[in-house]
């Protein structure tokens, strides 16, 4: 049975869980691995929070390595989608900047695009104040963003130049996504104005944003918000291949990758 796309939206991708996978990559379990590693590398307890959990593969994939692992977003879409995918695996709803569980926990990860849905410093202290209020002392932060000192570099350059295309099949329909990036400077947020083409339908324009922060800005909250640094490195990238739990890691913190991570423990 076709699952139909919602057209009327103010973000696309993310009130059509279904779609999200196939642009994403439904089978991939490349960041769940990687999650994994960092958590027995850091020997990390059990209680584990997803914040932005999305469709909930991350959430599921630790579960079953045996970590018991929550997931939080504030997309009623994809919370309804992983609870019927997952129905035995917790998922609630709440923001990254205000939610309350009444609990710590001993690991947080928020990756993917989440963290950057924080516009201003103010949203982004309030994001981690919050993050640090759920971790307990000697808990492990992990984040994954876009790096904004990409667009420092020649390919960052390019995407800002360069229209961006993609297509994928979805349940026997051709979806086109058409992507224009450019920067607002005294802002510091990155805007993407999308163009989705799905066939039958009237081309559907987004124009949405993402902050960009720096390594060093991001050192700075992460720190004044009650953590201490460990590391912030470009490689591995999870999101852009399959990280080996057989070998270990080797990280690179020469930050002209696509994707900014941290690691950091709670003070």
């Amino acid at each position: 049975m076709q699952t139909p796309l919602k057209l009327d939206t103010d973000n696309f991708l993310h009130t059509n869980p279904s779609l999200y996978l196939a642009f994403n990559g439904e089978q991939d379990p490349s960041m769940g691995y990687f999650i994994h590693k960092l958590l027995k590398e850091y020997q990390t307890g059990p209680r584990v929070l997803d914040i932005g959990s999305g469709p909930g593969r991350e959430v599921a994939y630790l579960h079953s390595v045996g970590y018991d692992a929550v997931g939080l977003d504030n997309s009623e879409e994809m919370l309804a989608w992983a609870r019927a995918q997952y129905p035995s695996l917790p998922f609630v709803y709440g923001d990254q900047a205000d939610f309350a569980l009444g609990e710590q926990f001993d690991a947080l990860y928020c990756v993917g695009s989440t963290f950057l849905y924080n516009f201003s410093s103010e949203a982004v202290m309030s994001s981690l104040s919050c993050f640090r209020k759920h971790l307990r002392t000697g808990g492990l932060l992990y984040l994954d963003m876009r790096n904004a000192a990409f667009f420092l570099t020649k390919e960052g350059q390019r995407w800002l130049t360069e229209e961006l295309a993609e297509q994928r099949t979805y349940e026997g329909q051709v979806v086109s996504l058409r992507t224009r990036f450019s920067i607002d400077l005294a802002e510091q947020l990155l805007k993407r104005d999308y163009c989705w083409t799905v066939e039958g339908c009237e081309p559907i324009v987004e124009h949405l944003k993402h902050r960009l922060l720096f390594p060093q800005e991001l050192a700075h909250y992460v720190t004044a918000a009650g953590f201490k640094l460990v590391r912030i490195f470009d490689k591995p990238e999870p999101h852009l291949s399959k990280v080996d739990l057989a070998e270990p890691l080797h990280f690179s913190g020469e930050l002209t990758g696509r994707r900014m991570q941290l690691i950091a423990i709670a003070n």
